[in-house]
């Protein structure tokens, strides 16, 4: 079957879906996968079809704006408030495109985010993934809530005010784009009951509870293990004595003044006795004991690495989870401090360390501690054994060849009647 895969935002959201096309195409489904420009050869090295949606994450990441609001707290509402919004024009360009790209599929696969431009036609089944638990729940409380255990009336509260401002977030863009309206306070409320819902993280971390509806699912993370080799040079600084301190901050190193972060870090680092790799961001000109590196394959730097330090996204997270390695997490915003909160309780991090909050004396508790603590070691090498056990993207295709089966045969007996 034909499969359009569409996804918005930074790299840590298309290289998932760079994992599943490539799955799909294993089992021979043919695939187009609609994303930014930006990841135009990232798509094309994993031997995907690409096409591209307009607009690019760096016109929200890296607005001076957003690190002005992240300064005082993590509030992804207080952030967006902030960066000035894409255009009417540009939305109803979004809109359009995702519905061309979408068109004679025989499958429609988007994220949350992409979600909010597209309009369901009825002419072909469609999933949603999330990247956090999305579906409601007396078990936990709504991703963007405080993590407090409260019961399950507290848990079911935040779900419903969580609904309220994602209709908030979401209506305008609709409005904007000339696509329907979503039901107020449940925006994403047929996700998981009348189309499947997937949740890419690992079952380590979350199972399905007994209140979700039947087509919520959690697969464990989509991981592409791309082709990729280190330079000679990357291998020898890794190789010449103890494993070094990696530093990953992603699409988020835009907020980061790059000088003094790599200041500030590296002083922690040494302090330590450990040398750094730097990852995607710093400044350009670097001490002898930092290798710099811009584009560099996680499943093998990761488990090379004594601690990994990174921005808490949840596809880094997941890698750092399969490493086995410890973690220490700086969250910014949107789901990072949910995932910092996550990776703490499952005890293979220290306490996070909030990107407003992000001191050296912060880091190098934190840093001590992952570096240190034994039983947190431990921890991390044996959930890093779990992951590394799962299969999220077979799962995953399995859900959808699934539903796409189903689908038919409702539209056949509907057809018959």
């Amino acid at each position: 079957m034909q499969v359009s895969l569409v996804v918005t935002g930074s790299r840590g959201d298309v290289q998932p879906f760079i994992a599943l096309g490539r799955a799909l195409e294993a089992r021979g489904h043919t695939v187009t996968l609609a994303t930014h420009e930006d990841f135009e050869g990232l798509v094309g090295e994993a031997g995907l079809d690409f096409a591209a949606l307009p607009g690019s994450p760096r016109d929200f990441l890296a607005h001076p704006a957003l690190a002005e609001a992240l300064q005082q707290g993590a509030s992804l509402f207080r952030a967006a408030r902030k960066v000035p919004r894409q255009s009417p024009e540009h939305n109803r360009r979004l809109a359009a495109r995702i519905a061309e790209v979408c068109s004679g599929a025989d499958l429609v696969v988007n994220s949350i985010l992409s979600r909010i431009m597209f309009e369901d036609d009825g002419t072909a089944p469609w999933c949603s993934l999330s990247w956090w638990p999305l579906n409601p729940t007396a078990e936990w409380p709504a991703m963007m809530a405080p993590q407090a255990k409260l019961g399950g009336a507290y848990n079911r509260l935040t779900h419903r005010l969580a609904g309220m401002l994602d209709s908030v977030t979401m209506g305008g863009y609709r409005k904007d784009a000339g696509l329907s309206k979503l039901p107020f306070g449940k925006p994403y409320g047929n996700l998981g009951r009348e189309v499947p819902l997937i949740c890419p993280v690992s079952r380590a971390l979350f199972t399905e509870p007994s209140d979700w509806p039947e087509l919520s699912h959690i697969t464990g993370y989509w991981f592409w293990d791309r082709e990729w080799s280190p330079s000679p040079e990357l291998e020898k600084f890794m190789a010449d004595g103890t494993p070094p301190v990696t530093l990953s901050f992603g699409s988020i190193w835009p907020v980061h003044p790059p000088a003094k972060t790599l200041e500030k870090v590296l002083d922690v680092v040494r302090s330590h006795d450990r040398r750094l790799v730097l990852v995607g961001g710093g400044p350009d000109t670097v001490p002898d004991d930092v290798f710099r590196v811009d584009d560099v394959h996680y499943p093998w730097l990761f488990p090379r690495s004594s601690v990994v330090i990174h921005h808490g996204g949840c596809n880094t997270t997941g890698e750092a989870l399969r490493s086995g390695t410890a973690q220490v997490v700086v969250p910014t915003f949107g789901d990072a401090p949910f995932w910092a909160a996550q990776v703490h309780a499952l005890g293979v991090a220290p306490k996070p360390v909030p990107y407003a909050k992000f001191t050296a004396e912060a880091l190098d508790t934190a840093l001590g501690t992952a570096l240190n603590d034994e039983k947190l070691r431990a921890r991390a090498a044996s959930v890093g054994e779990t992951v590394r056990a799962e299969d999220g993207t077979g799962k995953a295709v399995g859900i959808m060849e699934e539903w796409v089966r189903r689908w038919r045969e409702q539209r056949a007996a509907e057809s018959a009647a």
